[in-house]
């Protein structure tokens, strides 16, 4: 696998990594044992940290270390040459890794039902012999394990592919009754039996999501148009490279029945939002935080395209950036316009889409309908505007006047810049609300036995303010700041924890810190505040935060700007917060 085909897909860096020295056959054999296991520790750490290259180079130093005997190194090897799609090279050491794996019957497995989804997906046409390699892969799994239900599954949709329905029928119906099904793979096996067309033809899952222009995305708001998927993320250099490729489709095809749509796999939603408003990425934007959408489509490497037809069938799917991207892209998009809606597809297409996705269409409807009479921006059932759903928290009441900001619960007043505009205590109580759920859904997705038990303290965001009034709570602008609170049983400010912030934040993320960490006080309270520059990519802004204690709270007090000037401008505001605790008061008091 080449460095430059890994730095196109992920990025790449340069990492040296020593060896001990070793004495006697016996300790050179268990030296070389746990050398193996912690480059391999390495590079799994590299993965997590997004650092592929990284990865890439430990696992490669492991597999070199065992001379080629780590079933497990070359798997991981072949699973980042997969996500910088590397198909073929992936299935080569997909299959070095089965031959690695010896008398490991579960990693041996691991490999094989790799290497059958990637011989089935690089297969073009139900004769091809890949689909044949795959099928014996999958016939070998269960030969070893009969009870794997998701080779079952799989070996049933290869039997499709090759237009073999009897045989699939038959596969997916052992399938059902399996233990360790999935309930995903469970429905979809369903809908497969119900409807054999649904393995052939790729058909987009069911999804709706409200974009950051609070327009809602779903399958059947999409339906009669052709439509560009774009997963990405800010992290990636092919990602970012890409960008003046899709302006320049969005453009092309602006007068078309056409719709691009970027799906972010960002953690961090202030770097998200501050990319895409620096390169007017203009068309629906969606970051999915949860990972959901990145599930259901199956994406394991960035950027990725797809390209939906009026029907809503997959027509092309592409990963990684090269020289032809863009034309590839046009021909896909081309041959798509082209086609006429297929009646039999469309109603194949809409019985899988499910509820979900129908219901955020009709929601979308129902609020266009009723903004249409009577000239309200509130969708059908939902509270009167500026009355929130639920009531608000004792440390979200607050008062703002002119630009003073007062929160009796906090004890807090803050002056913040003159001419700034503010959100409502209802606005971020709204977006509480959100943040809450999301993290909710996350948990009990990982432990659905907890759904509906779960009790969670998400940090609340308690002031957001910027210079021009736009942004969001949980996504800032350039020129703007916003203090969240969390509970703590801190009295003060911890001195030692915030300088282990700042690193962290530093170690695990583009941020360069700007000058030495400030301690000061306002009225005898105490705050530090550290400055950070970020860059990454042509996204180049400066990011301030501070940490105080105000009653039973920690107060994170975050600001955002587009130079150091600016952003020192929007700090000296922090010299006008003043903290009244008990102490406080009390101390006052006897003095």
């Amino acid at each position: 696998m080449s460095t430059r085909a890994i730095e196109r897909a992920c990025g790449v860096l340069v990492f040296l990594l020593g060896t001990g020295g070793m004495t006697g056959p016996a300790a050179r054999a268990g030296q070389a044992k746990d050398a193996v296991a912690q480059a391999i520790a390495d590079g799994e750490l590299y993965e997590s940290k997004k650092k592929y290259q990284l990865a890439l180079d430990a696992f490669h130093k492991a597999d070199k270390l065992s001379h080629h005997t780590s079933g497990e190194a070359l798997l991981k090897i072949a699973l980042i040459e997969k996500m910088a799609g590397l198909l073929s090279d992936a299935a080569n050491d997909a299959k070095k890794a089965i031959s690695a794996a010896g008398t490991d019957a579960r990693l041996g497995n691991d490999a094989r039902l790799m290497r059958a989804t990637l011989l089935s997906s690089m297969a073009t046409k139900p004769t091809d012999g890949k689909l044949k390699e795959a099928e014996a892969e999958l016939h070998n799994a269960i030969a070893i394990e009969p009870s794997l239900a998701v080779a079952h599954f799989n070996l049933a949709m290869v039997l499709f592919k090759q237009e073999r329905d009897t045989d699939g029928l038959t596969e997916m119906k052992t399938f059902l009754t399996l233990p360790g099904a999935t309930p995903s793979m469970t429905s979809e096996a369903r809908k497969i039996i119900a409807n054999p067309v649904r393995a052939r033809t790729p058909f987009t899952p069911g999804f709706s999501f409200r974009a950051q222009d609070n327009v809602t995305i779903s399958n059947f708001s999409l339906r009669g148009k052709v439509v560009l998927l774009d997963f990405w993320g800010t992290w990636c250099p092919p990602c970012r490279e890409s960008v003046p490729i899709l302006k320049n489709v969005q453009k092309k095809y602006a007068a078309k029945p056409f719709e691009l749509v970027s799906i972010s796999s960002d953690d961090d939603e202030d770097v998200w939002r501050t990319f895409v408003e620096a390169q007017h990425m203009n068309w629906a934007e969606y970051l999915d935080s949860s990972s959901e959408l990145q599930e259901a489509f199956k994406i394991d490497s960035y950027p990725t395209y797809i390209v939906v037809d009026k029907d809503g069938e997959i027509r092309f799917r592409q990963s990684g950036l090269g020289q032809d991207t863009q034309n590839e892209l046009e021909d896909a998009i081309n041959k798509a316009l082209k086609r006429d809606s297929d009646p039999v597809l469309a109603k194949a297409a809409a019985e899988g889409w499910g509820e979900e996705a129908r219901g955020g269409a009709d929601s979308e409807r129902k609020g266009a309908a009723a903004k249409a009479e009577s000239g309200a921006t509130r969708v059908a059932d939902a509270p009167p505007a500026g009355v929130p759903a639920t009531p608000l928290s004792p440390v979200e009441t607050a008062t703002i006047s002119g630009n003073v900001y007062t929160n009796a619960h906090l004890g807090l007043r803050y002056e913040f810049p003159a001419g700034w505009k503010a959100a409502k205590p209802e606005e971020l109580h709204e977006s509480n609300q959100r943040s809450e759920t999301g993290v909710r859904a996350v948990l009990e997705k990982q432990h659905p036995e907890l759904a509906g038990s779960i009790h969670i303290a998400v940090p609340e965001v308690v002031f957001y303010a910027s210079k021009r009034g736009d942004g969001e709570p949980q996504k800032p602008v350039l020129n703007s700041m916003r203090i969240v609170a969390q509970v703590t049983r801190q009295d003060s400010v911890d001195e030692d924890g915030f300088g282990q912030l700042t690193a962290k934040m530093v170690n695990l993320s583009l941020l360069k810190q700007v000058g030495s960490t400030a301690i000061f006080e306002v009225k005898r309270h105490k705050f530090m505040r550290a400055d950070f520059e970020r860059t990454n990519g042509a996204l180049h802004y400066y990011q301030s935060m501070a940490h105080t204690v105000a009653g039973d709270y920690l107060l994170q007090i975050e600001c955002f700007a587009p130079s150091i000037e600016e952003l020192k401008q929007i700090t000296d505001s922090l010299l006008r917060m003043e903290v009244q605790d008990e102490k406080d008061a009390a101390r006052g008091r006897a003095e």
